[in-house]
């Protein structure tokens, strides 16, 4: 017992020498007074005070200085020297009205004589399918309630690329780059984008292959200067009256942004204003929840899509919250409804919910208000362009409808995000309070570490 009772004694006697050592050397103030020979105790109380309050004091704004570089490290601030930068051209989307090609009906309906046994059945049919490929949130009221013909609803969408009208105006621009045009599958049917670099993940095809890879995308992105001077494209041969969308080219069309409707047989010439936000290389470093921003690739938030977008994120809120309300999605949006009950492709019953609720809940699916509870988790772009329709002139012309738009102002400011409060700033700030309250640097954590490693092992040998 008495052996024990020394061996305690040692290792007690050990401790607070190297403890009396390690405050009496290291660079932190105050810290030597609390081991001092001869101090009062009420001194001492005094000191440990003064240090306790100071850790806390250190500690408490160190906190919020790592909270600011988790929630605000960038700043969004403008650019005026338009001579050093290039806009990047409109994109758009076009949506004709005329989706179905009715020799294409009639050759259906020979083809598959079984499904029309009953008067009036190919009429019926015929209407249906015109309603159908038409058919958004707006006009799900419309879609005629006849038999289903042995049509399942998830072959719809198939249904309607086989029987749609061949949709393809010739574009043509006044840069060198080309515009390409792209078929894609939007919340008012089958369209057609142009200058788009995410449209091809929005086409049947792609959806009918069961593709989910992102590749090495080919299609360049355009972009003018203010030396080009006017620069225009040119859509013509659109043969029918249409919808457009303006957008940038790493956006998709969305049904509750504005949309412009314009007649055939006239030549119609849009003018946009552009406005662009580009990250800096630096910001993209940071996390999603530092920046405030998702760019195309980071698509994890997303079901249905492989890339991101603000409007795909938008447009999957939407269908998600179509199936919750009617137990199923309209035949516009991907998936599998055979293999996928959640989010089934409506057949009648789903399209009577929503026609049944259109007035309660349309202008829900349409702005999906905070209210809905749904969780979007929907963030800007890192990378936008934007643009707003300045003028747009019409009138008649003989060879049918045509369109043309272009930039005629170019913009004089830009966007730019960038950090404004780096990992940097965070050792700064962090190491200026340490000098602060405790008169500590690097040199004293240094010597903490060093007495606490290889002096303490050192005494034990």
């Amino acid at each position: 017992m008495k052996q024990y009772q020394f061996l305690l004694n040692r290792l007690t006697n050990h401790s607070r020498k190297f403890i009396i050592n390690l405050f009496e050397t290291t660079s932190a103030h105050g810290v030597r007074h609390l081991v001092q020979l001869g101090v009062h105790i009420v001194e001492r109380i005094i000191w440990i005070t003064c240090i306790v309050v100071g850790i806390f004091g250190m500690v408490a704004l160190s906190q919020r200085i790592w909270d600011r570089y988790q929630t605000s490290p960038v700043v969004i601030s403008m650019d005026r020297n338009m001579y050093f930068w290039n806009t990047s051209f409109p994109s758009l989307t076009v949506c004709s009205h005329h989706r179905i090609d009715e020799q294409k009906v009639k050759q259906y309906i020979q083809d598959h004589p079984e499904k029309f046994t009953i008067d009036g059945d190919v009429e019926d049919f015929e209407e249906f399918i015109m309603k159908l490929a038409n058919a958004t949130y707006d006009t799900f009221s419309e879609i005629p309630m006849h038999k289903t013909y042995g049509i399942d609803s998830s072959d719809y969408m198939e249904l309607i690329s086989n029987l749609s009208w061949s949709f393809q105006p010739q574009v043509s621009s006044g840069t060198t780059l080309f515009l390409y045009l792209q078929p894609t599958v939007t919340e008012l049917g089958l369209c057609i984008s142009v200058n788009s670099r995410i449209a091809q993940y929005s086409s049947y095809q792609y959806w009918r292959d069961r593709r989910w890879d992102t590749t090495e995308n080919h299609i360049p992105n355009v972009v003018v200067h203010p030396l080009d001077g006017e620069v225009y494209g040119q859509l013509i041969k659109l043969e029918s009256s249409y919808e457009v969308y303006f957008h940038g080219y790493m956006e998709v069309p969305e049904i509750s942004k504005r949309r412009y409707s314009f007649k055939d047989a006239f030549y119609t010439t849009v003018e946009l204003l552009a406005l662009e936000l580009i990250t800096s290389p630096n910001a993209r470093e940071l996390s999603v929840s530092q920046r405030k921003c998702r760019f195309t690739h980071e698509a994890e938030v997303l079901q249905f899509s492989p890339v991101y977008s603000y409007n795909l994120c938008r447009i999957e809120c939407r269908m998600r919250l179509a199936a919750r309300i009617c137990g199923c999605i309209p035949h516009f949006y991907r998936n599998n409804g055979k293999a996928n009950a959640k989010y089934r492709i409506c057949n009648f019953d789903g399209y009577h919910c929503l026609r049944k609720n259109s007035d309660c809940v349309s202008d829900i699916l349409l702005t999906l208000p905070p209210s809905t509870n749904v969780e979007c988790n929907c963030l800007p772009n890192c990378d936008d362009s934007n643009f707003f329709v300045q003028a747009f002139r019409s009138r008649e012309w003989f060879l049918g409808a045509n369109l043309q738009w272009g930039l005629t102002d170019y913009p004089k400011m830009q966007l730019n995000r960038d950090i404004i409060f780096g990992l940097s700033d965070v050792f700064v700030y962090i190491g200026g309070l340490g000098g602060f309250f405790l008169g500590c640097s690097l040199i004293t954590f240094t010597e903490f570490l060093f007495f606490l490693t290889w002096r303490l092992f050192k005494r034990q040998d």
